[in-house]
């Protein structure tokens, strides 16, 4: 069993994964891996930008159709269309979002402005040019800072 490391910043990815997925389910809708990745992907750049702080403390890489979390890859495998019902597995004593608004309502504004976007499109805009996929992808060790993710989307608050 692995339980929560307490000097962690940030939710583990499958937290705000499943609160992505609440929130499709809450709308009857289901939502594909590359959704997923991606919604939890621009949750983080979002609050890296908004609140000063990590969403995720899991490592983000630059793969072939943008940033992917590996811990979410490995238990989905590669399936594509997810189960409605598909809720992932959390470490016991990992925070839960409901006790922190401000990530909560981060979370939620992305899910009000992306939420309605297929995985193609949202693979796109991580894409576009100067993000930090673009920065980061073929790179040695394929990994996508914190700090290159902060900067992008500081400069799309700026630029809102």
């Amino acid at each position: 069993m692995t339980v929560a490391d307490p000097t962690r910043t940030g939710y583990a990815a499958e937290v705000v994964a499943n609160a992505f997925l609440d929130l499709a389910r809450a709308e009857g809708r289901t939502l594909t891996q590359m959704q997923v990745h991606k919604l939890v992907y621009i949750a983080h750049g979002w609050t890296l930008a908004l609140l000063g702080r990590s969403l995720i403390y899991n490592t983000v890489h630059a793969w072939r159709h943008g940033p992917v979390v590996r811990k979410l890859w490995d238990y989905w495998r590669g399936e594509r269309t997810l189960r409605p019902d598909d809720i992932l597995p959390v470490a016991p004593g990992e925070p839960d979002l409901s006790a922190d608004p401000d990530a909560l309502e981060v979370v939620r504004s992305v899910w009000r402005n992306y939420g309605q976007m297929d995985g193609e499109e949202l693979s796109r805009l991580t894409h576009l040019q100067g993000s930090p996929w673009t920065l980061t992808y073929g790179l040695p060790n394929d990994l996508i800072p914190n700090e290159v993710t902060r900067e992008y989307y500081t400069s799309l608050a700026r630029s809102a």
